[in-house]
């Protein structure tokens, strides 16, 4: 698949999911829903490319006719031109580039958390993991540490709410999701919305790590105030997942909130049209390219030169019946598997196609007539009109077949012939 078309249709998913979401969900109190519904968001966009929807319109007619084996082809030896640079390669190597070194930042930063652990000391309480750090941080959890500055210890009201509040995060796994937003902001990093996703990942696990912490709590006052003052003492040291302003604000605001009623709820359904809408779109775009389908049944080649006799498309007359199934069907000579090893040997993948990076599945339709010529030949799915009038050229070289038979009579045969256009 073209990477930078990949790529395209990822951030389209992304920019048009995350909209949906701002627009419906993100002032709802149904955090645990909101929390399936952006790791959804995140794993839908980077996988849905590769979803593929039966189309029926095409897939009557297979099972009415007789299908050959798929036939692949790749680019050979004699296709293969000295690496050259030009602005596809260049961007992608670019975009690349940038994700790759945001990933080694996260790396840095994974780093930057084992450090933190090594130097501190471990300290168990409640069943939780507690790595008391000298510095002056911000209390934080990575998977299964919970990371307090020394002080903290001394403090122990404050100490059992942030306990539960990071307990949370621990026992609901929060870290994962975190470093999924990461990667995919990694990835997507030209995106805005790919940032924008990732705050909204972070913000909700810390409503959903609020929400727990003030279960027992008969008022929010006093939680809120020491989220208040975890802030204003502003360490000179910060934790690798720090607090932020923005992040307090919202989250305060959030523990006022009036619960959402279950009936909100029903607005999580809505997503599922979009998402098909999206798979609908990008396997579309995919088969068609751009392209309409060519059904034109006398294509000539678009190679300079003398054309052969046998490069010239074959009629059959409108008064002869073509059949889908005969008695005895036409034989290629030598079999199916001389016909694909022809075909092989003869297809050309074309230069410009390789240099485009341009790969799909082309399906063809052709009739073996009562003669056992190839003719009619026919561009039921197109996918790029260089690969398509390449697989039409070497349909148009094939020798002539044995021819099938119905009643004892030479008749006309319909076949359908896939073949894919793949780069190694």
């Amino acid at each position: 698949m073209n990477f930078l078309l990949y790529l395209l249709q990822v951030h389209i998913a992304l920019t048009l999911l995350y909209m949906a979401y701002k627009a419906l969900f993100s002032r709802d109190t149904h955090f645990a829903m909101r929390r399936f519904l952006l790791l959804g968001i995140l794993l839908f966009a980077i996988t849905f490319p590769l979803y593929r929807i039966p189309v029926i319109g095409q897939a009557v007619p297979q099972v009415l006719q007789v299908s050959l084996s798929e036939l692949q082809v790749s680019p050979t030896d004699e296709n293969a031109t000295p690496a050259t640079l030009d602005l596809y390669r260049l961007a992608a190597w670019l975009y690349g580039g940038i994700a790759l070194l945001l990933g080694l930042r996260i790396g840095v930063r994974l780093i930057s958390i084992i450090g933190l652990r090594l130097r501190g000391k471990i300290h168990r309480q409640e069943g939780l993991r507690l790595v008391i750090c000298r510095d002056e941080i911000q209390p934080c959890s990575f998977f299964n540490w919970i990371f307090l500055p020394a002080s903290m210890l001394h403090r122990p009201e404050a100490l059992d709410k942030i306990l539960k509040h990071e307990g949370t995060h621990i026992k609901q796994m929060h870290s994962a999701d975190i470093l999924l937003g990461e990667c995919m902001a990694a990835l997507c990093w030209i995106n805005p919305v790919s940032w924008l996703l990732l705050k909204e990942i972070r913000l909700n696990l810390e409503y959903l790590a609020d929400r727990t912490a003030l279960l027992d709590e008969p008022e929010t006052r006093s939680y809120q105030y020491l989220l208040l003052d975890l802030v204003n003492n502003n360490p000179t040291h910060t934790s690798a997942i720090p607090f932020s302003h923005s992040f307090l604000k919202a989250r305060i605001a959030m523990i006022n909130r009036k619960r959402s009623s279950r009936w909100s709820l029903c607005l999580y359904p809505l997503v599922a049209p979009l998402l098909l809408l999206l798979i609908v779109g990008s396997q579309s775009c995919q088969q068609s390219s751009g392209h309409k389908v060519q059904n034109d049944n006398s294509i000539q080649s678009t190679t300079s030169g003398a054309q052969p006799q046998t490069a010239i498309p074959r009629e059959v007359p409108e008064q002869e019946p073509v059949f889908e199934v005969a008695e005895v069907m036409p034989e290629f000579p030598g079999g199916n598997q001389a016909l694909f090893e022809f075909i092989a040997e003869n297809l050309k993948y074309p230069q410009e196609a390789i240099d485009n990076q341009t790969e799909g599945r082309v399906i063809l339709q052709f009739v073996v007539d009562k003669e056992g010529k190839v003719g009619h030949i026919q561009v039921v799915r197109s996918i790029d009109k260089m690969l398509d009038q390449a697989a039409i050229d070497v349909m148009h070289t094939l020798p002539d077949w044995k021819p099938g038979r119905q009643n004892g009579k030479p008749v006309n045969v319909r076949y359908t012939l896939p073949v894919v256009f793949k780069l190694s």
